[in-house]
């Protein structure tokens, strides 16, 4: 509510008078508001406090992952024609490869000095037959590869019917189409040629064209016909792993060396080598990225609770039981002793210890040897054996109680915000009230003005009566 002016009778500073009273009355709001901003600092302490353990829960996950700690990496040779990966089903060894030759997928181009022209579809629509099979004994037989067995006969055949009159129609009807080639056009500055290329590897994927289009290929004519001439053979990979001879349709092999995926590159004329050997980089990675994430969250739980004695001032959670509780409960869940996963019991046995301070510290030369041992089995000691809990999942299953939807952070947070919600109707009724009561003090003070001019108005009028009389002796 506005104020009005000051008093016109009494001259009283009625709105200064009323606002300083005002001030007096809105004092308990300023005690909610350093009570609510309280509540909003523990609950944005117990937020951080969520975010660092689910920080800390999502390092402990990674570490539930038997394959880190079984990874193999593949290292290959200089000059190699070749690439490798390597799965954790790998075993470990040394091979020698050489690729004599990349498989290819059958290129066929149209006449480089004579455009081609498809036949005219505008009327009965006109035909594009590709039909599949490979060369034997210098014929090309249409047939298909299964299981890496060539059968001849029918269902090799692929028809486009195409309606239009242009190369260009012809190659996006080609590219719509299902047949099992891409088609492109390159201008060789004398014609554009019509570039029908097989989207498959290996000499079972060689295909020839035919239909009343116009355009005509077979495999078994190297020159080509006279609308087409053949750029690139379908061919299979030929490549030897330690001397012996091997081919496969395409240049991604993993049916070779168990757990190794080899991609051909280009042909070699010596042997590579390629080394597979034990990968422990992403297990390291993964402790060192859990034991930093306990360190944060311990780092967060000190600083929420600690009590400065020097300056005398005490942190958001200082005293508070549920910080206090989480803090020992996730220190025990870490330094806990498990039983039945092998030789490793504890953190300390891999080289892993606490500090004065509470935080860890790794000991690299011990935690290395550690992981390279397997007798100590690492991986079993953080993912777990059969129906036996591992760490990472001792932590991860003991960090749910902290922060799920029913879990101890959220019942606490949920007073918190309850305290704030009581707060914000406590200070809606006072203000309420503080505005009745500068009603009051309006009504009362704006009467007091009243009064006070009327009673100035009498003492004016007696004044000037007085003035009036005669003198004594007149």
């Amino acid at each position: 509510m506005a104020l009005t002016a000051s008093g016109l009778g009494s001259g009283l500073d009625i709105s200064g008078m009323v606002s300083q009273l005002m001030a007096v009355e809105r004092q308990p709001l300023a005690a909610l508001a350093k009570k609510e901003a309280s509540f909003q600092s523990r609950l944005s302490a117990f937020g951080q406090i969520k975010s660092s353990l689910a920080a800390l829960q999502t390092a402990a996950k990674a570490l539930n992952d038997a394959a880190k700690f079984s990874a193999t990496k593949a290292t290959v040779g200089a000059d190699a024609g070749f690439t490798a990966t390597s799965a954790a089903s790998a075993t470990t060894g040394n091979y020698a490869v050489q690729v004599g030759s990349l498989a290819a997928a059958q290129r066929v181009a149209s006449n480089a000095t004579t455009q081609f022209v498809p036949a005219d579809g505008s009327v009965t629509p006109q035909t594009l037959d590709i039909r599949f099979g490979k060369m034997i004994d210098g014929a090309f037989v249409a047939g298909e590869t299964v299981d890496g067995t060539f059968t001849a006969g029918a269902g090799t055949t692929k028809t486009l019917s195409f309606t239009g009159k242009t190369i260009e129609e012809l190659r996006d009807a080609i590219n719509a189409a299902d047949l099992g080639v891409s088609a492109n056009l390159v201008n060789n500055g004398t014609a554009k040629q019509l570039v029908i290329t097989g989207k498959s590897t290996g000499d079972d994927q060689a295909f020839s064209i035919g239909g009343s289009v116009g355009l005509n290929y077979d495999p078994a004519t190297p020159a080509g016909s006279p609308t087409t001439t053949r750029i690139q053979s379908s061919q299979d990979a030929a490549f030897t792993v330690d001397g012996i001879a091997i081919t496969r349709s395409s240049n991604t092999v993993s049916d070779v060396i168990s757990g190794v995926t080899l991609t051909l590159t280009k042909a070699t004329t010596t042997a590579a080598s390629l080394t597979v050997a034990t990968d422990k980089s992403g297990a390291r990675s993964a402790i060192d990225a859990f034991v930093k994430a306990y360190n944060d969250t311990q780092t967060t739980l000190r600083n929420l609770t600690n009590y400065d004695a020097e300056k005398k001032a005490a942190s958001a959670l200082t005293g508070d039981s549920t910080a206090r509780s989480v803090q020992s409960q996730v220190r025990n869940m870490v330094g806990s002793a498990l039983s039945g996963l092998g030789n490793v019991s504890r953190l300390s046995d891999i080289g892993i210890t606490f500090q004065t301070d509470g935080k860890l510290a790794v000991d690299s030369a011990k935690l290395d040897a550690a992981l390279q041992d397997p007798k100590l089995n690492v991986g079993s000691f953080f993912g777990g054996v059969g129906s036996v809990k591992g760490l990472a999942a001792t932590i991860s299953d003991g960090l749910d109680n902290f922060l799920s939807s029913d879990g101890l952070l959220a019942g606490r947070t949920d007073g918190i915000n309850a305290s704030i919600k009581s707060i914000g109707k406590q200070r809606e009724a006072f203000e309420a009230r503080l505005e009745g009561i500068q009603k009051r003090y309006m009504a009362q003070f704006t009467a007091l003005d009243s009064m006070v001019a009327r009673m100035t108005q009498t003492s004016n009028y007696l004044t000037q009566q007085l003035a009036n009389l005669p003198k004594i002796g007149e």
